[in-house]
């Protein structure tokens, strides 16, 4: 009975840490870099699929999605693709840069 227990207990934190693939919290602009903290001043992930992204003093909201290493971050149906690096950072390349978890 003990070992089925364990085995229960090792699938069930394998499910959930399969199924979490959401962010937290707030990411700021790390590094230099032509779109580092120039274009968006932080990335603030909400809740479930949204992300409030805040440029030049306004924040919208928008929806995002982890496929993989990629974070899908759209906004009035426009896509932007970031990636999520080994250090949890999400790198959005020359334009917007790279921001890490504060």
């Amino acid at each position: 009975m003990k070992m089925k227990s364990i085995v229960f207990a090792t699938l069930l934190c394998l499910f959930v840490a399969g199924c979490s693939h959401g962010l937290s919290g707030t990411y700021l602009p790390k590094g230099g870099g032509v779109g580092s903290g120039l274009v968006m001043d932080k990335l603030e992930f909400v809740s479930g699929d949204s992300v409030d992204i805040t440029m030049m003093s306004q924040t919208v909201r928008a929806n995002y999605k982890v496929d993989g290493k990629q974070v899908l971050i759209s906004v009035n149906g426009q896509q932007q693709v970031f990636t999520l690096d080994d250090d949890g950072c999400i790198d959005g390349g020359a334009m917007f840069g790279k921001f890490c978890k504060s």
